[in-house]
């Protein structure tokens, strides 16, 4: 690039500003100002004859100079061809000085100045000296930069000739070849990147030396490992692995599909068929095209499709299954409804499950217009009435004594006084509106350490009452015993004796266990007190209750007969407890039955219909035994 071109020189016009090189000393006319100083950051560009010097990048005067303590580039008309850059170490800056080698001479450095005074050889270290280059007429002037100090850091690149033995630092040139002096503040290369014998040049710049000759082989072992890892890569993951294929040895390529499994064995698994949501075939073949079970348990076909193959695998392909034609959800909640359960007979009737209510699927086919019940989303849970017998664990000899009908003025105390002697506690089935009416004598039951449970409100026979009546009977007599003797119970004796499934449904779950008996005394007939002490004992085992009055009429036998139904029974190693005390001595019955005061629990629903038809025998069984004892007095 010409000075004309130079886009950071100074592009002064005319013959006063610039002055002709010259072309027989092979000099170089430097710039000057009045008093022969030279324009500031310029330098001497070297090459062929007629180029023109540039001129610092930012165009900048007066840096350069003659003489001492002043930087400057300056041509020497006498010197021979062949420039060179040598820096005033006095000074500090650079002067242009020439040096011959056509002769093949040694090269000689001069420092050409304003004055023509000598400077000092340029220092090493800091500053680089400029290439040189040699060659005679056939040589070309590389392209060099020059350094300047710290006062510009900057400076344009320009041409000139330097001979082979002008290198400043061993690898920093070319051998015999053309390169150019590295630009301040960017990598140096050796020309043994770009050439030995011939043509290179040497990217601008300072620093670090990079040789992208060493750097080759690096490179090339760095592609051969490259490769031979792909290459292991593509083996392994194409190697053969071996599986039990329906019970026999197979070797197929790993993390085969299901669908290539097949393929390599030269299986024909038969598809299977396209069905209604009710299970009708709809058109043969379009099912599922087989079916997958790996280790004993079959895939689904998300999984079978996810499916593949490793090692060791125990893989079966089967006959495709059948498939659902597509359809249509709608949710549908479900109420539980009530189910009986349990023994044949038993002295209580208890609720072992409460009821929830549950949802489901119910399917509309696309293709067949058909509805079925499809998958359960929640669970329905029945009310479950279970009637069992009392059997207290660990074979321990227990019996309860009852009450019906009080409280009574006269025979709920004296039997209290009873109970006081022998240190014994019963349980007494109190009538809502004799609470109310004795509220005093009901108390006094609670502070004896007895207890006291429903007998509904007003003694109605239950079976009779629609769902209104009956719940009210139940809460009544309930609250009445809650705000009279201080104590919750959800137990209650079924007057007669008489609680069917039909009474649990319409009960709404305010009931938790219905008390019936093993011994009935009979004592609401008179019988006499002998009678009334053999039919409270007669058959009876671990785990009776037996059935007494203090309300309802006249129980002067039953107050005479009690201390020998105590002492009898406490001889033969019985020991007397309430009846909660008897459900909580059998293990089988949930804590909160046997409690006696278990509620429905929150998000349960009470249900409106019985489960099932035939249901008559257990409510018959049920009530035969509650009333076929002659308790119609109960």
């Amino acid at each position: 690039m010409s000075y004309d071109q130079n886009p950071y020189g100074d592009q002064r016009r005319g013959d006063d500003r610039r002055r002709a090189h010259d072309s027989r000393a092979g000099g170089y006319d430097s710039y000057q100002r009045a008093g022969g100083e030279g324009y500031r950051g310029q330098r001497p560009a070297g090459g062929h004859r007629g180029q023109r010097p540039s001129s610092d990048a930012y165009g900048r005067t007066g840096s350069y100079g003659a003489g001492a303590g002043a930087r400057g580039y300056a041509s020497d008309p006498r010197a021979p061809r062949g420039d060179a850059y040598a820096r005033d170490r006095r000074a500090g800056g650079y002067s242009a000085g020439v040096t011959s080698s056509r002769a093949g001479d040694s090269s000689r450095r001069r420092v050409a100045s304003r004055d023509g005074r000598s400077a000092a050889p340029r220092q090493r270290g800091r500053y680089q000296d400029a290439p040189q280059l040699g060659g005679g007429d056939r040589r070309r002037a590389s392209g060099s930069y020059a350094r300047q100090g710290a006062g510009n850091r900057y400076s344009t690149p320009t041409g000139g000739r330097s001979s082979s033995r002008g290198r400043d630092q061993a690898g920093r040139r070319s051998a015999n070849g053309r390169g150019g002096a590295p630009k301040i503040g960017m990598p140096r290369l050796t020309t043994s990147a770009f050439s030995a014998h011939g043509r290179g040049g040497m990217p601008a710049g300072g620093g670090r030396r990079v040789d992208f000759a060493g750097a080759r082989p690096a490179i090339i072992g760095i592609a051969c490992v490259a490769i031979c890892a792909i290459v292991g890569i593509l083996l392994w993951s194409n190697r053969k692995v071996d599986i039990k294929l329906n019970g026999e040895d197979f070797s197929v390529r790993v993390n085969s599909t299901c669908e290539q499994v097949i393929s390599a064995a030269e299986l024909s698994p038969k598809a299977g068929n396209l069905v209604s949501v009710s299970g009708k075939n709809l058109e043969d073949g379009a099912g599922y095209a087989f079916t997958a079970t790996l280790g004993g348990n079959e895939l689904s076909s998300e999984d079978a499709a996810a499916y593949r193959v490793a090692g060791g695998d125990e893989l079966e392909i089967a006959d495709g299954g059948d498939r659902m034609e597509d359809y249509d959800v709608q949710v549908m909640q479900e109420s539980p409804q009530l189910e009986m359960g349990g023994d044949a007979w038993g002295n209580i009737t208890y609720i072992s499950q409460w009821p929830k209510p549950g949802s489901y699927e119910m399917r509309t086919g696309k293709r067949s217009g058909e509805e079925a019940r499809g998958d359960t989303l929640e669970e329905t849970q029945n009310a479950i009435i279970t009637v069992h017998q009392i059997v207290p664990d660990d074979g321990r000899k227990l019996v309860a004594l009852t009450f019906d009908d009080g409280p009574a003025e006269k025979y709920t105390e004296a039997y209290l006084d009873i109970l006081d002697k022998y240190n014994i506690h019963a349980t007494f089935y109190n009538l809502g509106q004799n609470i109310e009416a004795y509220p005093d004598i009901a108390k006094k039951v609670i502070d004896q350490g007895s207890e006291i449970q429903s007998h509904t409100y007003q003694h109605a026979q239950l079976t009779k009452l629609d769902a209104s009546a009956l719940q009210s009977e139940f809460s009544s007599a309930f609250q009445d015993i809650k705000d009279n003797a201080g104590t919750d119970t959800t137990a209650f004796r079924p007057p007669y004796g008489d609680f069917n499934e039909n009474a649990w449904l319409n009960s709404g779950g305010l009931a938790s266990v219905s008390v019936l008996w093993n011994q009935d005394s009979l004592d609401w007939k008179r019988p006499g007190a002998d009678a009334i002490v053999q039919n409270s004992l007669k058959g009876i085992t671990s785990g009776s209750i037996i059935l007494m009055h203090d309300g309802g009429g006249n129980r002067d036998q039953d107050v005479e007969a009690l201390p020998t139904i105590i002492e009898t029974l406490q001889g033969e190693g019985y020991e007397f407890v309430t009846v909660t005390e008897l459900m909580k001595s059998d293990s089988s019955i949930p804590e909160d039955i046997a409690s006696g005061n278990a509620t429905m629990p929150e998000g349960c629903v009470w249900p409106t219909e019985i489960k099932g038809d035939d249901d008559d025998a257990t409510t018959a069984a049920t009530t035969a035994a509650a009333s076929g004892d002659g308790s119609g007095e109960d």
